[in-house]
């Protein structure tokens, strides 16, 4: 064999053999590849753009929560005209007027999970979609330090009916699978925050699904992390839901920074807490069961590795826990 051939073959084997090797440590110190994993600042199959958004109006504001300290949580209705086409678990940007004294450019566009309207919000389901937004607690103290951030969020809850407010999207594939929406899995949803409005978003669009030739939905868990009952968002219609699912979802909530110390806890910690229950749900009926989180990006990493724990004996772990869909945001 030619020199030259021979070293250029032993340089690219070496390449090749580095780039597997990696991969193996890689799974070795993390033995749970997730899939489905991206942030709400990725997007792809964009309809609406910066270039050309979609022009619509506030419909209406109102709060949800606070915790009284930092943070207030907002419910936020938007009127786009039936022109807006989504899926549940999808997420819209919001490009809020004004330009901004960092850049001296028009504002980007920020990213909110889209739910359906509730109920209550007495509007047209088909021209409206809802958004949960998180926004600081603004005084005179602190204003200037707000001043540049959470410019947006500050721009919706800060808005009247009619305040006109431009849109990028829709974004995303944290989807419900087909076999989801025929009813044919278990599902287990863990959120954190806001991260309730894709859940909000599944849970209506389950409870839409007709069952065929008396086919029943399967189990569903849902364990919600929040700081304190002040800030369980969407309480009374996930108690809703509940009771419309007849026995089969259940809500449980777990709050950080309520109650006796021993009580306190973060979802990763409910999850192992709660293994019997999760592994009861998981096999329930016989059923395949889909996994789903979202949340702020903190956590996943913990959550994965207490579902990991928690299905140990599971013959199918593997399987079960490489097909798991994860949304984050900062």
């Amino acid at each position: 064999m030619d020199p030259a051939w021979y070293w250029l073959w032993v340089c690219c084997f070496s390449a090749q053999f580095v780039k597997v090797l990696k991969g193996y440590i890689r799974n070795c110190e993390n033995p749970i590849q997730t899939t489905g994993l991206f942030s709400l600042s990725e997007s792809d199959g964009i309809r609406y753009t910066v270039r050309k958004p979609l022009d619509c109006e506030i419909k209406s504001v109102r709060k949800l929560g606070s915790n009284d300290v930092d943070r207030n949580f907002f419910h936020v209705v938007i009127d786009h005209h039936g022109q807006y086409q989504y899926m549940p678990g999808q997420y819209c940007g919001i490009i809020p007027p004004g330009i901004s004294e960092r850049t001296n450019r028009p504002f980007a566009p920020r990213s909110y999970s889209i739910a359906p309207v509730l109920d209550e919000d007495d509007v047209d389901p088909s021209r409206c979609f809802s958004l949960s937004v998180r926004a600081p607690i603004v005084t005179g103290a602190n204003q200037e330090e707000y001043k540049n951030i959470y410019v947006c969020s500050q721009f919706l809850t800060n808005s009247t009916p009619g305040t006109q407010v431009r849109l990028t999207g829709p974004f995303g594939r944290f989807l419900l699978t087909p076999a989801d929406l025929r009813g044919e899995r278990n599902l287990i949803l863990i959120a954190t925050g806001t991260g309730i409005v894709p859940c909000m978003g599944f849970l209506r669009a389950l409870s839409d699904t007709p069952m065929e030739y008396g086919k029943k939905l399967g189990r569903i868990l849902l364990i919600f992390g929040i700081q304190s009952p002040l800030t369980y968002l969407y309480r009374e219609n996930l108690e809703l839901y509940e009771s419309k699912f007849q026995g089969r979802l259940r809500v449980i909530p777990c709050y950080s920074r309520d109650g006796p110390e021993p009580e306190r806890c973060y979802v990763q910690q409910m999850i192992l807490r709660q293994q019997a229950l999760l592994n009861e749900v998981c096999t329930f009926d016989g059923r395949d069961c889909g996994i789903y989180i979202c949340g702020h990006r903190s956590m996943d990493n913990q959550v994965v590795k207490s579902l990991y724990e928690v299905f140990l004996s599971n013959p199918n772990r593997d399987q079960l826990l490489s097909q798991i869909k994860i949304e984050v945001y900062d």
